[in-house]
């Protein structure tokens, strides 16, 4: 894992010195001015404490657990545009983000962990922008992924960026290929499972945000997301667990 880290640092033309690690929970107003609960509520962990009165006796009763203002983060990308919130950006933002993340994945399948730890590069800037920083990222991906001895696919897929309505909005977003995973095989007969995503989430996040960009009205966000654990299981699968036989980059 740590040597995975180090190799993503170390292809980001940005220069940067390594992942600002974000806090594993988010402030719940945070998660609704974002809509992700509108998509995907059943994903969401929420966080629930004891009264300081509480006696040990108690503690166990389920009855006694209230809830917090928290939300355990869904993914790491949120803290970004919480940061930028209501401001008017005169340039472009790059960031490189980590943190653990919590999705309540119904199924046991090998690699759909309900707790993970993802890695970012986020940029927020105008469509025109984002759209080459995208697609130099995508490019990036296929040669990382080609070093590392993976045989990685390109998909088009949808994503839980996107709020009301979602539904009829994940046909569009594939439709216009606002979402592309890199597929790999975790494991032996498995189809293929993501391990990492780039993603065109064009004005939502900056008008759910108030994030402006010069005079062009709400920014537009791009993010390139890769699942640390997904990926290591891939290099298991493919190169075995002796890191001696892995490749150089890692």
């Amino acid at each position: 894992m740590a040597g995975l880290q180090s190799t993503l640092t170390s292809i980001d033309p940005a220069g940067s010195p390594g992942p600002s690690w974000q806090p594993p929970v988010v402030p719940q107003a945070v998660i609704e001015r974002a809509e992700y609960a509108e998509s995907f509520p059943h994903l969401l962990g929420t966080v629930h404490a004891l009264e300081a009165e509480t006696s040990e006796k108690d503690a166990l009763d389920e009855g006694n657990r209230g809830p917090t203002d928290v939300v355990l983060a869904p993914a790491v990308c949120y803290g970004v545009y919480a940061h930028l919130a209501d401001r008017h950006l005169a340039e472009a933002r790059q960031f490189d983000v980590a943190g653990h993340c919590y999705r309540h994945e119904a199924t046991s399948e090998l690699g759909r962990f309900r707790s993970f730890r993802m890695r970012e590069f986020v940029m927020v800037a105008d469509d025109t922008a984002l759209l080459e920083w995208r697609q130099k990222w995508m490019e990036r991906c296929e040669e990382l992924f080609a070093r590392l001895g993976l045989k990685v696919s390109v998909q088009v897929a949808s994503d839980p960026f996107f709020g009301p309505g979602s539904r009829f909005i994940r046909s569009s977003q594939v439709e216009q290929h606002l979402k592309y995973e890199f597929v790999a095989p975790l494991f032996d007969d498995d189809p293929g499972t993501a391990i990492a995503s780039a993603n065109n989430h064009k004005d939502h996040l900056g008008r759910r945000f108030g994030i402006d960009f010069l005079d062009q009205g709400p920014a537009h966000s791009s993010c390139t997301a890769f699942g640390l654990e997904r990926i290591v299981l891939a290099l298991i699968h493919a190169h075995g667990d002796d890191l001696a036989d892995w490749p150089l980059p890692v």
